[in-house]
This record gives structure tokens, sequence and C-alpha cells, in this order.
């Protein structure tokens, strides 16, 4: 295959080609922009054409050929179809044809792993192989995953990538499994001392006595100072306050209504000291 060439440049650079020749025009495939050059005069012609298309074009030398392979890897699956003009045009990828799979040589699976090598390691990958009427062969084009499936077989092939496709995302893009996590460790320092020393001091109180409860015997002892207080209170003409109601526990109705008798008498007592008996 000869050199790509500028559109402007191509009659300074090709000055003296074997024809006939393949001219290929831009970006082309499935035997579109081709055309077979068959003397100088036709060269010079399309020439013309390449160079207001503002693309660029290659030339390569015509294979009269018999048949054309189409050999193409998906993973670790290989296949190869035998692809037959019968319309009698020299595109062989063009028009009416006769496909066929047929066996794998193992020369044509060492060809397109060597190019998936090249490449990086192509999972998905094909080639255009041409057999001349010689018996000649020759790789005249490569494809990556942009292959064309070909056959009765083109769902196998689809399930083949798909397949392909999920096994390199679960290998590739599992996210990452986050680190265990650690048991915080207790806090070391001043705060962390008077926290356990607080708990400690709560914990040996007494955790069924409700806060602020009395207890009975110092009840007892509160009642018979306010008792004996108010008995021994001095006449000084006016009515003293009544004595605060001792504090009582929820529940003890009994106890209540004895306490309540007891302030009664004493305030008798009191009132017939000051006004005499009533």
């Amino acid at each position: 295959m000869l050199p790509s060439f500028h559109s402007s440049k191509i009659l300074q650079n090709v000055t003296a080609p074997r024809f006939p020749v393949v001219l290929k025009i831009g970006h082309a495939h499935g035997g579109l922009g081709k055309v077979k050059v068959d003397n100088l005069g036709d060269f010079q012609d399309i020439a013309s054409v390449v160079a207001v298309s503002n693309t660029y074009c290659t030339v390569e030398p015509y294979i009269d050929s018999k048949y054309d392979i189409h050999v193409q890897k998906i993973g670790h699956n290989y296949k190869a179809f035998m692809r037959k003009s019968i319309s009698g045009c020299w595109k062989t990828n063009t028009g009416s044809a006769m496909l066929e799979q047929i066996s794998m040589p193992d020369r044509y699976k060492t060809w397109i792993d060597e190019v998936s090598d090249l490449f990086e390691g192509l999972d998905i990958c094909a080639l255009e192989v041409v057999v001349g009427k010689d018996g000649r062969e020759y790789i005249i084009e490569v494809n990556d995953s942009a292959l064309t499936l070909l056959g009765d077989s083109q769902e196998e092939d689809r399930r083949h990538i798909a397949d392909l496709v999920v096994y390199k995302m679960q290998a590739i893009c599992r996210p990452r499994s986050p680190p265990a996590e650690e048991p915080i460790p207790p806090p070391v320092g001043p705060r962390s001392i008077l926290g356990s020393l607080s708990s400690l001091t709560h914990s040996d109180s007494n955790p069924t006595e409700p806060p602020g409860s009395v207890a009975p015997g110092a009840r007892r002892d509160s009642q018979a100072s306010q008792t004996s207080t108010t008995s021994s209170a001095p006449s000084t003409g006016r009515i003293p306050d009544p004595p605060a109601r001792p504090f009582q526990r929820q529940g003890s109705q009994q106890t209540i209504s004895e306490d309540t008798e007891d302030t009664m008498k004493n305030l008798r007592k009191t009132f017939a000291g000051i006004f005499g008996d009533m």
C-alpha cells in the first residue's frame, strides 16, 4: 500500500504509479469512496475531484481478487468468513456475494492476535484479507470494536460482546470495599477521669430513693421540733403563722391524716393560751 497524500499534492507525490490502482477518498468503509484507476489520464481526473473534497486520500495497488476473508476476534471467540462476489464487481464486499463461514487456520489466529497486541490488547477486533487469483493473501484493513458482524451467528456474536462488556465492568468498575471500622478508644484526660468519678459517685447512691425524699426518722424529728416551737411561742397578741406542712411521701394517706389532727390540736392549744379557752 502506498502512503496517503493530501489532495492538493497527489500529482506531485505520485508520478509514476503502476496501474491499475485503487484510490480511497477519506474515511470510508463498506466499499464506499473507492475508485479503480486504470491509467494516468483517469488518475489525473480523479485527482482533480479529490482536490475539491477537502479530505485526504490513499492509493494502493489493485489486487485481482478471487475472494476476501473476514477474521474476527471477540474475547476468546474466533471466527472466519469467506465472501465471494457473484455479481462480477471488483469490490467483493459490494453487490451480490456468497458468504460462508470457514474453519479458522492457525495463521489467521496468529495474525489477529498480533494485531490485538500491537494496539495494547484489543478484546474485539477484525481483519479484512483479500485473496488474489494467484493465491496470495493481503491484509488490507484492521477494525477495532466497529467491526461488521456477518453470517447467521450475529446474535451469538452480540451475546459474546455483551458478556465480555459485563465481565470487564465487573472486573474494572467494581467499587472498593470500605475498610473495617475500628472501635473508638475511650477518651484519656482530665474530663474522662472526672466523668469516671462522677459515675462512681452516682452509682454508690441508693437508686431506689427518689431525689428530694426525706427519711421517715428525719421527718418525725422535724415534726417534733416544729410542735415544740409552736407550743413555746410567746404571747405577742397576734395570731402566729401556721406551721409549714411537713413533707410527706406520696401514697401515705394515713400518715397525712394523723399529722393534720396533731396540727389542729397544737393550734387549739396555742389559741387557748392567747385568747383563753374557746
